[in-house]
């Protein structure tokens, strides 16, 4: 059966790194030695459980915790490790590169001069002539409507501001001067700075933005 992704057709992808995740369990495993617990709440905070256990068994971790009730039955010691694996892990405390980096697809771009209207209610009116972008990624996929008119998006080489409200399928980005196309890649976050902005923009934890990632954005893991 095909996938939501590949239905639509739409580019809505997580995208993880196997050596980012080679390198974190490393670490992780140097720190704890046989303590080293590898934390899948949540879907291993919107990883994929799955794929995070199978790696992290390969890699040598043989503890997993699934549950609260798995977190509040572990000895102090493997809590502890657990709660900051995970942020060793999948680079949510702040400072780490993130091992999830959230990309969506330019669906339709449109000039308008300065003072249009975008989105719901025209609470937002571009500040100059610009380039909007739509994006084919929405609050169904788990793009929190709280980031609206705070958080930035990258498409090619240029940041532009989320623009008016985030609607369920798509959100429309200002790019002002600069121009983009159909098809071209939006990176909402993939490093730790812009992951931070996404957070603070939303008023979500890190942990929290990654977990709600919705079933029609496609995990896809690279050696990048």
């Amino acid at each position: 059966m095909s996938s939501p992704t590949e239905l639509t057709g739409l580019r809505r992808t997580a995208r993880l790194s196997s050596t980012r995740l080679a390198e974190a369990l490393d670490a992780l495993i140097r720190q704890f030695g046989d303590r080293a617990v590898v934390d899948l709440r949540a879907d291993a905070y919107g990883h994929g459980a799955r794929e995070i256990e199978h790696r992290a068994r390969a890699a040598g971790v043989t503890r997993f915790v699934r549950s609260h009730d798995d977190l509040l039955h572990a000895p102090s010691a493997d809590a502890d490790s657990s709660t900051e694996g995970a942020m060793q892990i999948y680079g949510l405390d702040g400072d780490r590169e993130p091992l999830l980096a959230l990309e969506g697809e330019v669906i339709a771009t449109k000039q308008v001069p300065e003072g249009s209207p975008v989105s719901y209610g025209y609470r937002y009116r571009t500040a100059q002539a610009s380039t909007l972008a739509l994006v084919g990624l929405g609050y169904a996929d788990g793009v929190p409507r709280s980031a609206s008119s705070r958080a930035t998006v990258r498409i090619g080489e240029h940041r532009g501001l989320v623009a008016g409200s985030i609607a369920m399928d798509q959100f429309v980005v200002d790019l002002g001067a600069h121009s983009v196309a159909p098809g071209d890649v939006a990176i909402l976050w993939d490093d730790a700075a812009s992951l931070s902005e996404w957070s603070t923009a939303s008023g979500l934890s890190m942990p929290a933005l990654t977990s709600r990632l919705g079933a029609r954005v496609r995990r896809e893991w690279s050696a990048a």
